[in-house]
């Protein structure tokens, strides 16, 4: 279920910053749900701008990968599971750690007339119109992942920060 209620381990944007559990190194930077409609895809955006416009100028490759990433995931939720059918939901969470923000999108699952798949990126002719958001995801971001829960998904994607002095930090020493 997509609440505005954070789920078991994880803290809410408004603890200031501290440290979310099962992401080591990770903090919660935002978290918003939404109406599982069209139009709900450009208020994520937005939403997603604002979060990470306190972290990257406005203009930077990782926001604009971020903001592509972040609204391919956001029309997937509502155009393929549960989360686009009359009262659904969708919910995203923004994760930062040194050298690295993650993006999540949370869905309610397929949609209960659809097919069971998992997400996974299509290899589109030239001329098709839909169907290569994963593959834009895939293109613009470090790694992108799915795990299933019980009452939905989550479709994440990780970019790196790679600008000086940022670098992904393990056990106090850079990677």
């Amino acid at each position: 279920m997509i609440t505005d209620t954070p789920p078991a381990g994880i803290r809410s944007a408004r603890t200031r910053g501290r440290r979310s559990t099962g992401r080591p190194g990770a903090v919660v930077v935002a978290r918003c749900g939404f109406p599982g409609e069209e139009g709900q895809v450009r208020e994520a955006r937005a939403f997603v701008e604002a979060a990470l416009g306190l972290c990257f100028p406005a203009g930077t490759e990782l926001l604009d990968s971020a903001l592509i990433a972040a609204g391919e995931l956001a029309a997937n939720a509502v155009r393929h599971t549960r989360s686009g059918e009359p009262g659904g939901r969708f919910g995203i969470e923004i994760y930062r750690r040194p050298g690295a923000v993650t993006i999540e999108v949370r869905d309610q699952g397929p949609r209960r007339n659809g097919p069971e798949s998992e997400p996974h990126v299509r290899r589109q002719p030239l001329d098709v119109e839909h169907g290569r958001g994963l593959a834009l995801v895939e293109a613009l971001t470090d790694e992108w992942s799915t795990r299933r829960l019980t009452d939905g998904r989550v479709v994440s994607c990780t970019l790196r920060d790679e600008r000086p002095g940022h670098e992904l930090v393990r056990s106090g020493r850079p990677v």
